[in-house]
């Protein structure tokens, strides 16, 4: 570099823009991801209806049967596929859940098409429901309290 050059009035070269460039264009992509992200969990809403229930637990034997149910309250639909369900615990057992997508209409309601059948090592105050959201990347979480209900005895399954 010559004297000349450190006295270079501000202004931008061409290795500045294609620096400026570079950050400007993830920006740009992660803001706009950033609104539909943010929309689905405003308006979404998970809930344990019906079936759901609790076994008594008994040394670390804890079962849950779920009817896992979401509410819309969205302009739009919402495709969703549920991937799995954990206690809220420090060490939770993970569950796959293996079932086709579901889709909830805009202002409705709908429930997985068969209950999920969940044995945890404890008892649990919330169970997160993890699922993704069609047409968009990644995963998402929502907490739902446990069931308050007890099983049927003869509805054992853990």
């Amino acid at each position: 570099m010559t004297g000349s050059e450190g006295a270079r009035p501000s202004g931008s070269n061409r290795r500045t823009v294609v620096k400026g460039a570079a950050w400007a264009v993830p920006a740009v992509a992660v803001a706009a991801a950033a609104p539909a992200l943010a929309a689905s969990p405003k308006c979404l809403t998970a809930q344990f209806l019906g079936d759901s229930c609790k076994q008594p637990g008994s040394g670390n034997n804890f079962g849950y049967r779920l009817e896992i149910c979401f509410t819309n309250t969205c302009a739009t639909s919402i495709t969703l596929d549920v991937t799995q369900v954990a206690a809220n615990t420090g060490n939770p057992v993970v569950l796959a859940v293996s079932q086709d997508p579901i889709t909830i209409p805009a202002g409705g309601q709908a429930c997985l098409p068969q209950d999920v059948l969940y044995c945890s090592n404890s008892s649990a105050n919330f169970i997160n429901v993890t699922f993704t959201v069609a047409g968009q990347p990644g995963t998402q979480v929502i907490s739902v309290p446990s069931p308050v209900q007890t099983c049927r005895a003869e509805d054992q399954f853990c």
